[in-house]
C-alpha cells in the first residue's frame, strides 16, 4: 500500500510541475526554463520555449522564473499575433529597438574597455625607415573598412545581433524577407556602424563624443502590455499581497513569519529612499539607485537604529561610519527582487528590473570579490575549542552564569553543537521526546523528523532540515542519558530555555553565549559564537574522512545539488557507524561526565 502510495504522489508532483512555475535543474546543475509551446504556435516558436536562467541558487531560480514565465506568456500572444498576419514592429518601433540594443551595446564596451572588439583589422601598411622596413596592420572602424573594401559584408553579425535582440525582448523573428525584417536589419546596420565608430573614439581615449540615438521609449507593443492596474499598485500594498500568497504557499509558521517581517523591513526601506511609487514605476534606474543608496547606509555607529535610511547616510556620511558590506547590499537587492517577480507573476509589471537591470547579478558579483579578498574563518580552530572547552562551564564545578540562568542547557548546547553540527534553534526546542533509541539499539535525536513531532512553537529551516541525528559515544559517557531521564517526559530538554517574543528558544541563549565567550572565555575568533561549531563539524568531517553524504544527512545539507542524492534515504545505522570516526572534543582529563547540582 505505501508504495501504491508514492507512485500516486509522485504522478501527483509531476502533474503539478508541468502546469505550474517551477525550475527544472539541467545535469550541470544550472536551473532552466522550460514550456511546451501549443501546436498551433510551434511554426514560429518550435515544440519547447525554453531560457537558461543562468544560476544555481534556487530562491533566485525561482524569481527568475516567476518573471520568465510572464514573458513566455507575451511571447506566445505575440506568436498569435505574427501567424494572424498582425505588424509587431511599426517603422518607429523598428528605429527604437535598434537604438536600445546600440545602449546596451556601448554599456558593455565602455564597462569591459574592449573596444577593439568593434573595431576590424585594415590592410597592411610597409613604412621604410632606412635599411629597415615597419609593416602594422592599423585598426579601422566598420564604416572604414567597407570603405577600404568593396566586397566586405558584415550581414550575417547584423543578422545575429538582430536575432539576439528580438529574442531577449520576446518579440518573434518576422520571416526573413518581409519589410520589417528588412528594416530591422538596416536600421541595426545603421546603428552598428555608429556604435563602431564610438568605439575607435574610445579607443583613442575620447570620452567626449556620445552617442546620438534615439531616447528610451517603449515600443508599441510594450505600451499595449500595461494595462491600468500597473499605474495604481503601490509597492507596500504589493508587498501585503505577496506576504499573504507566501503564508498561503509556504505555511503561517514562525520561520515563514521570520521572513516576512525581514522582508518588509527592506520594502519599508526602500520606501523610504525611493518613494511609494507604483509598481510600473519602478525602472532599471530606480533600482540601480537603490543600489548606491544602499551602499552609502552605515553598518554601525551609536544611535542608528532610531534614524530613517535618509539620516542614516547622511551620518555615515558626515562622522565616516564603515559602511554595509556587498554582502548585505546583495541580500537586500534579492528580496526587493522576490517581491518584484511576485508583481511580474501577477500581470502588475512587465519585467523584474533588479534581474533585467543586471543590478543583483553585478551586487553579487562584488559580494563575491570582496568575500574572496577578506574571507574570514568560519570554523572554529583547533586551539580555540580547546579554549572554549577548558572554560568554566567545564572546569569550575560552581560556575553559573550572573544574568542568564538556563540550567544545563550551558553545559550541554555547545557540546551537541560540536558533536551533531545542528543549528543552535534545532537543539534549543528539542523536546525530552526528540530523544530516541531505535529498536537495535541507537541513541539519536529527532528533528521533528516524523509527523507526531510537530507543534505550533518549533519549526525548521527547510524541508531538508528534517532528520535524525545519531549520538556520538562521548555524549553517552559524559552522562547525556541521565540527564535526559531527569527530566519530566512531556517537558523540554532544556526546560530553562523559553522563546523569545519571535519563538525562537535559542535566541537567549545565543546572545549570552556571545558575552560569555568574548568576556569571560576572552575567545577572539572569526567564527560565529554558535554557527561555528557547525562549520567545524563539517571541517572535522572532512578531516577524518566521513563521507560527505553522510554528514550531509546529519547536518541536513542538500548535497551540493547532486540529483542522485534526492533518491533514497541515508539509514541512522550508517551515520552512526560514521560518526565513530569524529574527533572527540578537547575537553579536560578530569571532566568526564555532566556537572552535578
Amino acid at each position: 500500500m505505501a508504495s501504491s502510495t508514492r507512485s500516486i504522489s509522485g504522478r501527483k508532483t509531476a502533474r503539478r510541475r508541468s502546469f505550474m512555475a517551477q525550475p527544472f535543474t539541467s545535469p550541470t546543475g544550472v536551473y532552466q526554463f522550460r514550456r511546451k509551446v501549443p501546436p498551433e504556435l510551434r511554426a514560429v516558436l518550435g515544440h519547447e520555449y525554453k531560457r537558461s536562467l543562468k544560476t544555481r541558487d534556487p530562491a533566485e531560480a525561482k524569481a527568475k522564473h516567476a518573471e520568465e514565465w510572464s514573458r513566455s506568456d507575451v511571447k506566445f500572444a505575440l506568436a498569435r499575433a505574427q501567424l494572424a498576419g498582425g505588424d509587431l514592429l511599426g517603422a518607429r518601433d523598428v528605429q527604437l529597438l535598434a537604438a536600445r540594443w546600440h545602449r546596451a551595446e556601448l554599456d558593455k564596451l565602455e564597462m569591459t574597455g574592449d573596444f577593439a572588439s568593434w573595431l576590424t583589422q585594415g590592410p597592411t601598411v610597409t613604412v621604410e625607415h632606412g635599411d629597415y622596413y615597419d609593416e602594422h596592420s592599423p585598426l579601422l572602424t566598420m564604416r572604414e573598412a567597407l570603405g577600404h573594401d568593396p566586397d566586405a559584408d558584415f550581414t550575417e553579425e547584423i543578422e545575429a545581433y538582430v536575432k539576439t535582440t528580438l529574442r531577449e525582448s520576446n518579440i518573434p523573428l518576422p520571416a526573413p524577407g518581409t519589410e520589417t525584417y528588412v528594416r530591422l536589419v538596416s536600421a541595426f546596420r545603421a546603428n552598428a556602424l555608429d556604435l563602431s565608430d564610438i568605439a575607435m573614439k574610445r579607443y583613442e581615449g575620447d570620452w567626449q563624443t556620445q552617442a546620438n540615438v534615439l531616447p528610451e521609449e517603449p515600443l508599441g507593443l510594450e505600451a499595449k502590455r500595461t494595462v491600468r492596474k500597473q499605474e495604481t499598485k503601490k509597492l507596500l500594498a504589493l508587498f501585503e499581497e505577496y506576504a499573504q500568497d507566501k503564508v498561503l504557499n509556504d505555511g503561517d509558521t514562525r520561520g515563514v513569519r521570520k521572513t516576512i517581517a525581514g522582508y518588509r523591513a527592506v520594502v519599508v526601506q526602500f520606501i523610504e529612499l525611493c518613494g511609494d511609487t507604483s509598481v510600473a514605476q519602478i525602472s532599471r534606474e530606480t533600482i540601480r539607485q537603490y543600489r548606491a543608496y544602499m551602499a552609502a547606509l552605515p553598518s554601525k555607529g551609536e544611535g542608528i537604529r532610531k534614524l530613517t535610511a535618509r539620516q542614516l547616510i547622511a551620518k555615515a556620511e558626515a562622522e565616516g561610519l564603515p559602511k554595509v558590506s556587498e554582502a548585505t547590499v546583495r541580500n537586500k537587492l534579492r528580496t526587493l527582487s522576490a517581491v518584484l517577480s511576485y508583481a511580474v507573476r501577477m500581470g502588475l509589471a512587465t519585467e523584474n528590473p533588479v534581474i533585467a537591470g543586471g543590478i543583483a547579478k553585478a551586487a553579487a558579483r562584488a559580494a563575491t570579490n570582496r568575500s574572496a579578498s577578506t574571507r574570514r574563518r568560519k570554523e572554529y580552530s583547533n586551539d580555540e575549542l580547546k579554549l572554549i572547552f577548558a572554560s568554566p562551564i567545564y572546569t569550575d564545578a560552581g560556575w553559573s552564569s550572573p544574568r542568564a540562568d538556563f540550567g544545563k542547557a550551558w553545559y550541554w548546547m555547545p557540546l551537541l553543537m560540536y558533536y551533531t553540527g545542528a543549528r543552535r534553534e534545532e537543539l534549543a526546542q528539542l523536546a525530552v521526546r526528540d530523544v530516541r533509541q531505535t529498536e537495535d539499539g541507537i541513541w539519536h535525536l529527532s528533528i521533528l523528523a516524523v509527523a507526531d513531532d510537530e507543534d505550533a512553537g518549533r519549526g525548521v529551516k527547510t524541508a531538508g532540515s528534517r532528520r535524525f541525528i545519531p549520538l556520538h559515544s562521548d555524549l553517552l559517557a559524559l552522562s547525556f542519558l541521565e540527564y535526559v531521564a531527569g527530566l519530566s517526559p512531556a517537558g523540554q530538554l532544556f526546560p530553562l530555555l523559553k522563546p523569545s517574543p519571535d519563538g525562537y528558544y535559542g535566541t537567549n541563549f545565543g546572545k549570552r553565549w556571545a558575552h560569555y565567550l568574548r568576556e569571560t572565555v576572552g575567545l577572539k575568533s572569526s567564527a560565529s559564537p554558535s554557527h561555528g561549531f557547525r562549520h567545524s563539524f563539517k571541517t572535522i568531517c572532512r578531516e577524518v574522512g566521513i563521507p560527505e553524504d553522510v554528514h550531509d544527512a546529519i547536518t541536513g545539507h542538500s548535497g551540493n545539488g547532486a540529483v542522485a542524492r534526492d533518491y533514497g534515504t541515508m539509514p541512522l545505522s550508517r551515520m552512526a557507524q560514521e560518526m565513530r570516526r569524529y574527533r572527540t572534543a578537547p575537553l579536560e582529563g578530569n571532566v568526564r561526565g555532566m556537572p552535578s547540582d
